[in-house]
């Protein structure tokens, strides 16, 4: 009898599991930038040493203070994972905005990102090391 009861409570959480939908938005790679009208200019933006917690941790720090984890590249989508200086991570796509100085992340390729901030190029390169081996230097 305990075992009938057992697995009828483990086919009902198999049931729900498999039955229930997402809470994910409707798409997870989206930009992170839906709204150009919040955007701080580079003119209005703070001092460098001030960053102002109210923007996203994408768009608070230069492009350099970055750590661009990998890259996943396919003939219809080119999406990079990028580490925060607060230490969270988030998916980046070309067009979305990056750094304190209205940088755009103009592409995308097996080396790295290229952002571009007042019409020049700074590049972002992989970086292959885990957080633990960031942490010990």
């Amino acid at each position: 009898m305990k075992i009938k009861l057992v697995l009828s409570v483990l086919w009902m959480m198999l049931s729900i599991s498999i039955v229930s939908t997402s809470v994910a938005d409707d798409n997870a790679f989206g930009s992170l930038i839906t709204n150009t009208e919040t955007t701080v200019s580079a003119i209005d933006a703070p001092a460098a040493e001030v960053i102002d917690k109210s923007l996203h941790p994408l768009l608070q720090n230069p492009v350099n203070s970055y750590i661009l984890m990998g890259v996943v590249i396919s003939k219809n989508v080119k999406i990079a994972l990028i580490r925060a200086n607060n230490g969270e991570e988030y998916f980046i796509r070309e067009g979305d905005l990056l750094g304190n100085a209205e940088g755009t992340i103009t592409d995308i390729n097996a080396i790295g990102i290229e952002v571009t901030e007042e019409n020049k190029p700074v590049t972002l390169a992989v970086r292959n090391r885990s957080e633990s081996h960031e942490s010990a230097e």
